[in-house]
């Protein structure tokens, strides 16, 4: 009852605006209702032909016992910059959880919470910080096994059924390091994992709900995941501005076009991708793109909700993108997935 009591919320925030007299796009926030609307649903509701294992059906796309709502993206294409040559290809629709990995649901499938500092976070519902990537693969890996799907990551003498969180690497002296660096991916896997760089962006920006089947060429630009004319980036973000520089509960802002909350602010996260500081010009495949030799930095996206969207608006634009060390661990850092 307090799942689906809590799935209603956005909804109501919603609903509220549409009716406001200071609201100018009651199109959009309508389109808005009508997907938080089935997200609530689902949420509440699963239908068996819906949950995890299933095949994507309607807005929702499925539903994990574990982390809740899934949504499906298609495979489309989008100018990633302000150069036309530069496209980026997604050739396989996936299903992203509709919100950030929680503490709550973190500690479900990992047996530990690792917030440390109480000040950043106002609860279980609030997404998870002090995670480092490393962390972040194992929660997929773990979650797949609960879930009775395929684990995507596969690292060399570790056994993710009986993997302990004291195990995983935590600093770069770790001896295990080197050993989790060295971490290979089974695309075809049905278990959850990392977003690539490119699948987030895509899904930040709407996908293709503009024009269905049309290349987005304008989607790079937008301020902040959600935005169109007239809206205001504190109905759809937790930022410096509106945060009192503590995560709050995931979904609780408006989502963006496809039903995805929280792709600007309250955490920044984790990607699958090397971090190489800028993409190769012209036209890119992801499927060929993430398979990439890499070193050093893997990617991060999102803004937080430590970044001022006046002093710092670039962070909470759906084109920024960052690196971290991969054992780096941050309250302004946590992730959330992504499965066929």
């Amino acid at each position: 009852m307090t799942a689906l009591a809590s799935s209603w919320r956005p909804a109501v925030r919603i609903l509220w605006s549409v009716f406001s007299p200071d609201e100018e796009n009651t199109v959009t926030r309508l389109r808005q209702l009508l997907v938080v609307l089935v997200l609530a649903v689902l949420v509440g509701c699963p239908d068996p032909l819906d949950v995890v294992g299933g095949e994507p059906t309607g807005p929702g796309s499925g539903s994990s016992p574990t982390i809740g709502a899934l949504i499906l993206v298609p495979a489309g294409s989008f100018q990633r910059d302000a150069t036309p040559a530069n496209i980026s290809e997604i050739s396989e629709p996936f299903r992203m959880s509709a919100t950030e990995i929680t503490r709550a649901q973190f500690t479900a499938v990992m047996g530990e919470d690792p917030v440390t500092w109480e000040g950043g976070s106002t609860g279980q519902d609030d997404p998870v910080q002090m995670v480092n990537w490393f962390h972040a693969i194992a929660f997929c890996n773990k979650l797949s096994l609960q879930n009775g799907l395929t684990p995507v990551y596969s690292v060399s003498g570790v056994n993710f059924a009986t993997l302990e969180f004291a195990d995983i690497p935590a600093s770069d002296t770790d001896p295990a390091h080197p050993i989790w660096d060295a971490v290979t991916v089974n695309w075809s896997a049905d278990g959850y994992r990392l977003p690539t760089t490119m699948e987030w962006m895509w899904a930040a920006m709407g996908a293709d709900s503009g024009a269905p089947g049309a290349v987005n060429t304008t989607g790079y630009d937008k301020p902040f995941a959600g935005s169109t004319d007239g809206a205001d980036i504190h109905d759809y973000a937790w930022i410096w501005s509106n945060s009192a520089n503590t995560t709050h509960s995931v979904g609780t802002k408006l989502p963006n076009e496809i039903g995805l909350f929280d792709m600007s602010g309250n955490v920044e996260e984790w990607c699958w991708d090397w971090h190489e500081g800028t993409y190769s010009p012209g036209n890119l495949d992801d499927a060929t793109y993430r398979d990439r030799e890499g070193a050093g930095w893997r990617v991060i996206r999102n803004g937080n909700r430590g970044d001022s969207h006046a002093n710092n608006e670039e962070r909470q634009a759906v084109a920024y993108w960052d690196g971290w060390h991969p054992t780096a661990r941050t309250s302004y850092l946590g992730f959330r997935v992504v499965r066929r």
